[in-house]
Order: C-alpha cells, then structure tokens, then sequence
C-alpha cells in the first residue's frame, strides 16, 4: 500500500511538471530584437546607478521615463528598464525597446521568491502606450500581439505632479 501511495506520488508529481512545462510553452514567444538581456537579482540602489525608472514606494529616474515618451512620440528609437520591488524586496524588471514603430516588451518576475506559478519572462510586441486617466495615471501597453483583452501590460503608475508637462 505504501508502495503505491508513493507511485501515486511520483506520477502526480510527473504530471504536473508536463502540465507546467504545457503553461510554459504558453509563455515562451519567439525572440523580439530586444539587446537588454534578462539580469540577475540587483538591489534599489544598484538600479538607481544603472539608470532604471524606479517606481514603488518611492520612485526614481521618472525624469527618464518622460524622455523616453517624448522620444517615442517623436518615433525616435529609444530603451528603458523599469524596476519594481516586490514586499520582499524581489526585483520585478519591464524592458522595453521602441524601434521607431513598435514597443518591443519583456516582463521579467522569474527573480519573485513569491511569484507563484505564473512567474517566468514574457515577451509581446505592440503598437502604443495608453494614459489611462485616475487619480494617480498609469500608463499601458496597448495593440499587443499576445494581449488578451483581460490583461492589460501596466508600465508605471505616477502621481500627478509626476506627469510629463
């Protein structure tokens, strides 16, 4: 009996490992022209000296991030990285590349202690960077090839006086 409940076990466990390695799949998308390549875990302050766009509970370089949509409004190539932090302190990385037409965009919580299940890289290609209007604006990825109509690519969130004038 014993022998079996550790068949059962193991097979379960076979099992779910296919199922996850399926889901996988579902996120694995073909290579995008991106060169800012997936880093190890770096802390705030070594983000801060690289130059990400920070944002959180204090946010930093936002000033990059204007240039960054002047630039892409004026179809100027142009690259950030933007830097979160999970509650445990897990860098959460959102590269994004525009080539004079399209947003090339990786989303990178692999490093998420606490991700769950769905953590892993995406990567999607899209057409334009929505400001959805609340009190606190954020802006969004929008035409993406692998969007789902329920899922929306946040970038930032910023205050109002953080907005770009």
């Amino acid at each position: 009996m014993k022998l079996l409940s550790i068949l059962v076990v193991i097979s379960s466990s076979f099992l779910f490992n296919i199922g996850d390695k399926d889901h996988m799949d579902v996120k694995e998308f073909s290579p995008l022209p991106i060169d800012l390549a997936t880093s190890e875990p770096y802390s705030r302050k070594e983000a801060i000296e690289k130059s990400d766009i920070i944002w959180g509970i204090k946010n930093h370089n936002i000033e990059r991030f204007h240039e960054f949509i002047r630039n892409t409004s004026n179809k100027k190539e142009d690259k950030i990285r933007i830097t979160s932090y999970s509650k445990e302190g897990d860098p959460i990385f959102k590269d994004l590349v525009f080539d004079g037409e399209k947003y090339y965009y990786t989303y990178d919580n692999s490093h998420d202690w606490y991700g769950g299940r769905d953590k892993g890289i995406y990567k999607d290609t899209c057409s334009e960077i929505l400001v959805e209007e609340m009190a606190d604006p954020i802006f969004v990825l929008n035409g993406c090839s692998k969007q789902l109509d329920t899922i929306e690519y946040s970038l930032i969130q910023l205050k109002q006086e953080e907005m770009p004038k």
